[in-house]
């Protein structure tokens, strides 16, 4: 795909109004072209800070299958059968505005909940788009195998922290890679491994800016599913984490061993919906 074209379908891309094959051309050109990637990070940090807080929130599945049904009711010119009856408009009416109404209570239910876990949700879901690119191949490694010791010294001096990586060993663990990443204004390590023949993919944050999401300390370990996805957030030693896979805490395995005992308590997942 050519810069002009890019530029072209830009922001139909940041709306994700493109085609599956048209967004994965234009990702595949970001991935090769600096200057282009630079526009489309400025264009997404100016939606982001100034466009996304503009959306209302989308109505819950519930309330748009139960519009849906409501709608299916209405009269068509079809013929019916003998004891069919014409719904009543009030009827109709008046069960439509039960589950709109129904819709905002829970909309408003809902805001205090995603506004006390924002800063995480937003961290997941930067992960887990950062780790689609990574397991198709639009975001191409920097490296690739090494030791973890070659790992880390490669990221020295590419990123203003230290880079630590657990030297394990174990058949159904693969390191296929790693670059620098963003996850959206936060530079990170990005990691790319297989574990059990799914993608898993690991993102350092230097431990100061993961500070500033005010996430606090307990518990531990901070799980969200997003798309299908589980993401696991900590810190330790000097450093955050966030790691993406569709295997839940199994992921682990590519920080911990099999021996470790991890406290995983059941109310910090969250489940984001949005």
């Amino acid at each position: 795909m050519a810069c002009n074209v890019t530029h072209l379908k830009l922001f139909q891309y940041l709306d994700g109004e493109l085609s599956e094959e048209q967004r994965s051309e234009l990702e595949s050109h970001l991935a090769s072209c600096r200057d282009c990637r630079h526009l489309a990070d400025l264009e997404r940090s100016f939606h982001q800070t100034y466009l996304a807080p503009l959306r209302p929130d989308p109505a819950p599945e519930r309330v748009r299958e139960q519009v849906a049904r409501l709608l299916d009711a209405l009269p068509d010119q079809q013929p019916r059968s003998a004891g069919w009856r014409r719904p009543s408009a009030v009827g109709l009416l008046v069960g439509l505005a039960f589950v709109l109404f129904g819709g905002v209570l829970w909309l408003s239910l809902q805001r205090p909940w995603h506004a006390t876990n924002a800063p995480l949700i937003r961290l997941a879901e930067a992960s887990v788009e950062q780790h689609q690119k990574l397991a198709r191949g639009v975001l191409p490694h920097d490296i690739t195998h090494g030791t973890p010791k070659a790992v880390e010294q490669w990221f020295k001096g590419r990123l203003d922290f230290n880079v630590s990586l657990p030297e394990l060993t174990r058949d159904d663990l693969t390191f296929l890679g790693g670059r620098i990443s963003h996850l959206r204004d936060l530079d990170v390590a990005a990691l790319h491994y297989r574990v059990e023949g799914k993608d898993v993919s690991l993102f350092i944050i230097p431990l100061e800016r993961y500070q500033k999401l005010g996430l606090g300390e307990s518990p531990k370990f901070k799980m969200v599913t997003h798309q299908g996805y589980d993401v696991i957030v900590w810190s330790s030693h000097g450093a955050a984490y966030s790691l993406v896979s569709e295997i839940g805490d199994r992921s682990c395995l590519v920080c911990h061993s099999r021996e470790e005992k991890l406290d995983f308590p059941t109310d910090s997942r969250v489940h984001d919906k949005l």
